[in-house]
């Protein structure tokens, strides 16, 4: 049972090692959480304008789920409060925002 565990915990670490730092750690919160706000505050607005009327409010490392996407705004629901509409695409990270780093030995990456 502790040889899966040690062989487990080597994979992340390999694997962690091989992709650099922030992709990991950025991949994972991507995929857990949908997105997250990377900004202190954000309006969330009702159209994908910055003149039209905010909804709600949200905070840094506040989670959400990306819906959609218009000329630089994603739409989102906030996990938690539930408050939904538009934020400027620059203050929120998606898994699209990822960099995937290639290895030779991944045939994917080179198709």
């Amino acid at each position: 049972m502790h040889t899966r565990i040690r062989a487990a915990l080597a994979a992340v670490v390999l694997t962690a090692a091989l992709a650099g730092p922030g992709v990991v750690a950025g991949t994972a919160q991507a995929a857990s959480s949908g997105c997250y706000i990377t900004a202190s505050a954000v309006n969330i607005r009702s159209t994908p304008s910055s003149h039209s009327t905010a909804v709600g409010v949200a905070y840094k490392g506040q989670t959400c789920k990306a819906t959609d996407y218009s000329n630089g705004w994603d739409k989102v629901k906030m996990k938690g409060t539930g408050n939904a509409g538009w934020v400027r695409s620059d203050l929120v990270h998606t898994p699209d925002d990822d960099t995937h780093t290639c290895i030779p030995e991944d045939e994917a990456c080179h198709g």
